[in-house]
C-alpha cells in the first residue's frame, strides 16, 4: 500500500476531530469523582490510600461516596492535572435531587489526557498489525478509533481505560525489548487492573520458557510495585487498605441494568428485579466461567504462542466473566478483538469484527446527549440535540438486557471456537508424557 503513514495520519484526523469536538460539551459523573480523588492526593501525598475509602466523602469534597479503587498512577495524574488547570465542582441538593457540576476546564483536561491515549492506541494497534500487511494495520486502527463505544468513553463520558490499555500495548509492541516490555505489562496494571487477565498470559508466557523467563516475570512484577514505592516509603501504613479497595464493592445486582454489560448477570439480575426470583447465589460464582475460560486460553498459548492473540482472549474472557462489567471495559475490548481478528482466520476472524461492530451499538441505543447536559451548570444545547439525532434513546431494561445477552454469547463463542481444538493437543501431550514414563 502506498503511503500508509499518510493512511494512519488521516484516520486519526478524523477521529480526533470528532472527538474534540465532542469533549468540551459533555462531563461524565466520574469525572466529577476524579476532582476530588485529585485534592485527596494533593492534601495527604504519600498517605493517600489511608483516605482512599468512601467514608466522609463529602468532608474530602468527593461529589459521591466511590472509593479510590485503583492503582496510584491515575491519582498521581489527576492530581497533577488539578494543580495545572485548577477547576472546581459544585454540588447541591434542590427540589429533592442532587446536583453535581463540573467546570469545563477541569473535564476537558483530563479528557486530553485519555484521548491522546486512546490515539496512542490506534497507532500501536498499526504498528501491532503491520506486519500482517499495512492495509490490515490501517483497517485495524480505524476499527477501534473510530468505533462510537470508544469515542464514546474516552470523550464524551471520560474514562481512563485508553491509558492503561496503551500502557500495555506498548509492552506488546516492545515484546523483543526483554527488559521493558514486561515492565510496561506490569505498569498497566496499576493504572487499571481489569488487564489482569491479558498480565497472567504474558506471565504464563514467561514462565513456558523456563529459567530464562524468570528475569521477565520478574521485570513485569517490578513494573507494578515501581509506583507504589513513594507511598511505601513515606507512608507505609496507608497501603494496609489496599487489598481491600482494590477488590471493589462486594458482588451484588449490577444497577442500572442499561449499563451492564455481563448478559447472563443481567439476565439473572432481569428476573430478580422483575419476578423476585434470587439468582444472586450464581452471580457470586462467576469466577467459575472465568477460571475456566482463563485455562483454556493459557492452554491455547501453550501451544500457539502468539502473545498478542492469547493476551487479547484472556481480556475477552474478563469481560464474559465478570459479574459487573461497565461500558468502559468494552474499550479495550473493541481494541483486543481488533487484534484477534487480523491474527486469526475463519470464523473466529468473523465472529471478532462483528462483535467489534455490534460492541459500537451501545452508545447510539443509549440516550447518550444526557452527559451533554446533567454535569454542566450553562450546557452547549445546540450540542446536545445535535448529539441527540444520533441516538436511539431506548429506555427500558428489556432492550439492554437483550444487547448484553447477544454480547455475552458473541464473546462465549469467539473464545470456545478459538481455544477448545486445542484440548486436542493438550491430551495427545499428556498420552505422549504417559508413553514415555512407561
Amino acid at each position: 500500500m502506498r503511503h500508509p503513514e499518510r493512511a494512519l495520519a488521516l484516520i486519526v484526523l478524523a477521529g480526533l476531530t470528532v472527538r474534540l469536538a465532542l469533549a468540551p460539551y459533555s462531563v461524565g459523573s466520574d469525572l466529577a469523582q476524579f476532582y476530588g480523588f485529585a485534592g485527596t492526593m494533593l492534601k495527604h501525598g504519600a498517605c493517600f490510600y489511608s483516605y482512599a475509602d468512601s467514608f466522609a466523602y463529602a468532608a474530602k469534597g468527593w461529589p459521591y461516596p466511590w472509593p479510590y479503587v485503583y492503582g496510584p498512577v491515575l491519582a498521581y495524574l489527576l492530581a497533577g492535572i488539578r494543580v495545572l488547570v485548577g477547576g472546581g465542582v459544585e454540588t447541591f441538593w434542590s427540589g429533592g435531587v442532587y446536583h453535581v457540576y463540573v467546570d469545563p476546564r477541569w473535564a476537558f483536561s483530563v479528557k486530553l489526557l485519555f484521548i491522546t491515549a486512546d490515539t496512542a492506541t490506534a497507532v500501536l494497534i498499526y504498528l501491532l498489525l503491520r506486519k500482517k500487511g499495512e492495509w490490515k494495520g490501517l483497517i485495524g486502527s480505524a476499527l477501534y478509533y473510530l468505533n462510537p463505544m470508544v469515542i464514546h468513553v474516552s470523550a464524551v463520558y471520560g474514562m481512563f481505560d485508553a491509558v492503561s490499555l496503551a500502557v500495555f500495548l506498548l509492552g506488546l509492541h516492545l515484546r523483543n525489548r526483554e527488559n521493558i516490555s514486561p515492565a510496561f505489562q506490569g505498569l498497566s496494571l496499576t493504572i487499571k487492573h481489569t488487564l489482569l487477565f491479558p498480565a497472567v498470559v504474558s506471565l504464563w508466557d514467561y514462565l513456558l520458557e523456563g529459567v530464562g523467563g524468570l528475569k521477565k516475570a520478574a521485570l513485569l512484577f517490578a513494573g507494578a510495585a515501581v509506583p507504589f514505592l513513594p507511598l511505601l516509603l513515606l507512608c507505609p501504613s496507608s497501603l494496609r487498605t489496599l487489598p481491600e479497595l482494590m477488590q471493589g464493592i462486594e458482588v451484588g445486582y449490577p444497577l442500572p441494568l442499561s449499563y451492564s454489560m455481563n448478559g447472563f448477570v443481567s439476565l439473572l439480575t432481569y428476573f430478580h428485579e422483575a419476578h423476585g426470583v434470587e439468582t444472586l447465589i450464581f452471580i457470586e460464582h462467576w469466577y467459575v466461567p472465568a477460571v475456566l475460560l482463563l485455562f483454556l486460553t493459557l492452554v491455547r498459548h501453550s501451544f500457539e504462542r502468539n502473545l498478542v492473540v492469547s493476551a487479547s482472549l484472556a481480556y475477552a474472557a474478563f469481560t464474559a466473566t465478570y459479574w459487573r462489567v461497565n461500558p468502559q471495559y468494552l474499550l479495550p475490548l473493541v481494541a483486543f478483538l481488533t487484534l484477534v481478528a487480523f491474527n486469526i482466520r475463519g470464523k473466529v476472524r468473523l465472529i471478532s469484527l462483528f462483535t467489534a461492530f455490534y460492541i459500537g451499538i451501545w452508545p447510539i441505543l443509549q440516550p447518550s446527549e444526557f452527559w451533554f447536559h446533567v454535569h454542566l451548570r450553562n450546557p452547549n444545547w445546540t450540542a446536545v440535540r445535535f448529539v441527540g439525532r444520533f441516538t436511539i434513546g431506548v429506555w427500558g431494561d428489556v432492550p439492554y438486557v437483550a444487547y448484553s445477552l447477544v454480547l455475552s454469547i458473541l464473546l462465549y463463542a469467539l473464545l470456545l471456537g478459538s481455544t477448545l481444538p486445542y484440548l486436542k493437543n493438550l491430551k495427545a501431550w499428556f498420552s505422549e508424557r504417559v508413553w514415555v514414563r512407561a
